[in-house]
């Protein structure tokens, strides 16, 4: 071979040798083959990273690379990328030979190459790895008529084969099923054979359109016929199968039977002639839309009140026939029901042909597909002009009555006395229990929750067995919250029958006041007795305290005399010689303990100083908490009312938790009612304690009360957070609730937060709300406006003046 064969087909050969002469005299060898060398790669890596992105038709692997083991799992790295692999052998050692014949390589040369060997070598791996994929490809096309085999004839449709003129080459079993002969006297026959009459021209002017090449499919609903006469609708769609050159093999025809279907359209065209014939027979317009508003049908009687005729109507919407302003209400009761669903009804003025309003009642519905999505709305108007008058009279006295109860917010309960059932209720009556008339009417009057003033539940029609005039009762809505009542029972007539009329007014606000002025009342009573308490300690607590003061300098100065005395004392007894006397001042000191009571006694003295302090501070917090001010709003401090309710409450968190204070030195003042702001850190500072003694109970744990002050805005936001039980998730709904509480009889009376809601919302125009988490505790959020506006209490302060 002493030049190039040009004859060879030019390949991308990967070269992998580790011995670059080597690697540069096979590269140039492949070259003069006629191949297009990659490499020579020194290692495995650069290798692999030739072939990720050249992706070599065939590599050459040096061995050893640079062992026989490394070499090995290169080239089956190759392999597994799909390259065929010679290996180039420089030992003739016959372990390093079976190792590499294990690998089952493409070839095996050895060194030194001989370039004949070498070109038939890669032709003859190059041929070897042409064949197999051929056998592959040849694999997967078996398996592809397999599977199209079994399609053809276990598809759930209709499926066949044609020539290009339209004759059966095969059918499967489902197309010769529904066309009602065998399948193997289909094969031969003329596709215009078994099609109904009428459909063999549309039949040939589809086929030629496809045969054309002007469609690349035809899809079309045809009959056939039977053997029977019997007809067959189909939904059929007709590919042609085209070769190389464009030109049509056969015809592969997909069939659907909708013989149930075409014969539902038709019933539905009855049943839509029928319900045309019954819409014109009713005396009351009626008509039917689309979502978009547009008139699809229109009856007689609506035609009549028009004035136009229902082809000029129809496509029309209210705003084109009506005024915009009707056609804008009706639109937006349009896009109501289509959102909504049920049936609507609601009245409306119209003029009608002859320019005369009229008053109409429309009933409405909307009507769905299947998958019920929203097709149109069917109406029925109902001309009411004429009872509307006779209805007036008899509104405007209902109007009196109605402005009467309802503006003492009277809620009333219309009951048959014979079957206790609920007849009527009006607007307060349904707010007051929080159900709607729809859901009272018909119901059993034991239906709403009543209970006495204990709680305990009233389970019979009390109003109905006995008179009531003015009892307090409770009800409890279904959101579970209770409402204190004064309920009144009458007996009158009504429509000509007996009725009981239950009258029923909330009496919340009352009781909320009554509350807060029990609170009022007991804060007073304990603010004038810690007036007399704090009067009766301050003195002798101020005795004490300066007396201690003074003992405390006193000492001290006793103390060094004392040393100074027993220091000159010794010196002058060792002057004089005196050892007795040295040794008797010696003895004297330890017989007195000196040392210990100069130790100990300026301690006692400092501890006793401290204890009275916290003495006085707690006895000024009990000042500051139960005499807060009066009833006009004032700056206060909130950080040292916090700290004043922390001390004050101290006896009730002390045992079972530790107290974190974090609180913003640089807040402003808080325009407040003292006394009633007071009442609410003090309500959720012990429920955080009770919550906690709750969880604890038992255990040496303590548990952790986290109290947090900082600006929110314009509004003070005060966090209490607390490690307790947390709040049930069906009691969240009602702690706010008057008398609701969980803790045993005598311990709580379900007042608390309901007063703290009441002042922080009502009084002060905040929000208070709570964050719980079963078993890991609750944070209550307090928002309140800053305030400093006219109203607040501002006018009184004084420039520089401290806020309480």
């Amino acid at each position: 071979m002493a030049g190039t064969d040009t004859s060879v087909e030019r390949r991308r050969v990967l070269v992998a040798e580790d011995d670059l002469a080597s690697g540069e005299s096979l590269r140039r060898e492949l070259v003069r083959l006629g191949h297009q060398p990659v490499g020579p790669a020194p290692d495995a890596a650069t290798a692999m990273d030739l072939a990720v992105r050249l992706a070599p038709d065939i590599a050459l692997v040096s061995i050893p690379f640079p062992d026989v083991a490394a070499g090995v799992a290169l080239g089956k790295a190759l392999a597994g990328r799909g390259i065929p692999v010679v290996f180039v052998a420089a030992s003739r050692d016959g372990e390093s030979l079976a190792a590499l014949a294990e690998a089952r390589p493409y070839g095996l040369l050895l060194k030194p190459l001989d370039p004949y060997q070498l070109a038939v070598s890669l032709e003859g791996a190059l041929r070897l790895r042409a064949e197999e994929q051929l056998a592959d490809r040849c694999r997967d096309l078996s398996e592809s008529e397999r599977r199209f085999r079994a399609v053809f004839e276990q598809a759930g449709i209709g499926v066949n084969r044609q020539t290009p003129d339209g004759r059966y080459l095969e059918v499967n079993e489902r197309f010769a099923r529904m066309v009602g002969r065998p399948a193997l006297e289909l094969v031969g026959r003329a596709h215009a054979d078994i099609s109904h009459p009428d459909e063999r021209e549309g039949d040939r002017t589809a086929l030629a359109g496809l045969l054309a090449g002007r469609e690349d499919s035809v899809v079309r609903e045809k009959r056939y016929l039977r053997p029977d006469g019997t007809e067959v609708w189909a939904r059929v769609n007709v590919t042609a199968v085209r070769d190389p050159e464009g030109r049509p093999e056969c015809l592969l025809a997909v069939a659907e039977d909708i013989t149930d279907r075409r014969r539902t359209e038709t019933e539905l065209n009855n049943q839509l002639s029928f319900q045309r014939s019954l819409m014109d027979a009713a005396v009351n317009p009626i008509y039917v839309q689309d979502p978009a508003g547009h008139y699809v049908s229109l009856n007689r009687a609506f035609e009549t009140f028009l004035g136009v005729s229902i082809q000029s109507a129809l496509g029309l919407t209210a705003r084109e026939i009506f005024s915009e302003e009707v056609g804008e209400f009706l639109a937006e009761k349009d896009r109501e029901i289509l959102e909504t669903d049920g049936v609507q009804q609601f009245e409306i003025a119209l003029e009608n042909a002859s320019g005369r309003e009229r008053h109409l009642v429309l009933n409405r519905a909307r009507f769905d597909d299947a998958e019920g999505r929203p097709q149109g709305i069917v109406g029925v108007a109902t001309d009411v002009t004429d009872s509307k008058r006779v209805e007036k009279d008899l509104r405007d006295e209902q109007e009196v009555l109605r402005r009467i109860l309802t503006g003492v917010q009277a809620g009333i309960f219309i009951i048959d006395p014979k079957t206790r059932i609920i007849e009527d209720v009006n607007p307060v009556a349904e707010e007051l229990c929080g159900q709607s008339r729809e859901q009272l009417l018909g119901k059993s009057c034991g239906v709403i929750d009543w209970s006495d003033q204990g709680g305990r539940r009233i389970t019979a029609c009390v109003l109905a067995e006995r008179n009531l005039v003015n009892e307090e009762m409770r009800l409890t809505r279904p959101d579970g919250r209770t409402v204190p009542i004064i309920k009144t029972v009458v007996a009158a007539m009504r429509r000509g029958k007996l009725k009981l009329f239950e009258i029923v007014f909330d009496i919340s606000e009352r009781k909320t006041l009554e509350r807060q002025l029990a609170v009022a009342q007991k804060l007073e009573s304990v603010g004038e007795l810690a007036a007399g308490i704090a009067h009766e300690i301050n003195t002798p607590t101020q005795y004490i305290g300066d007396n201690l003061h003074f003992l405390s300098t006193a000492f001290a100065g006793l103390a060094a005399a004392l040393e100074k005395t027993t220091a000159l004392a010794g010196e002058l007894a060792r002057t004089a010689g005196d050892a007795e006397a040295a040794t008797a001042i010696e003895a004297a000191r330890r017989e007195a303990d000196v040392d210990f009571l100069l130790d100990e006694a300026p301690r006692a003295l400092e501890q006793s100083v401290e204890g009275v302090a916290r003495v006085t501070a707690i006895v000024s917090a009990m000042k500051k908490f139960s005499h807060p001010g009066g009833e006009d709003k004032v700056a206060v401090d909130i950080n040292a009312a916090v700290e004043n309710t922390v001390i004050v409450a101290k006896n009730e968190w002390k045992y079972v938790a530790d107290l974190s204070l974090d609180l913003d030195r640089t807040l402003p003042p808080v325009f407040c009612l003292p006394g009633d702001f007071n009442q609410v850190l003090l309500n959720i500072l012990v429920n955080a304690a009770h919550a906690i003694a709750d969880k604890v109970k038992g255990t040496a744990e303590k548990g952790v009360i986290t109290i947090r002050t900082e600006a929110d805005g314009e509004f003070l936001k005060l966090t209490v957070a607390d490690t307790g039980a947390g709040i049930p998730e069906a009691n969240r709904r009602k702690i706010f609730d008057p008398f609701f509480t969980t803790k045993e009889v005598g311990k709580g009376t379900g007042q608390g937060l309901a007063i703290t809601h009441n002042i922080v919302v009502s009084k002060h125009g905040g929000s208070i709300d709570f964050d719980s988490e079963a078993g890991r505790g609750t944070t209550f959020v307090v928002r309140v406006p800053f305030g400093g506006g006219e109203g607040d209490g501002t006018a009184g302060l004084a420039a520089g003046e401290e806020p309480l």
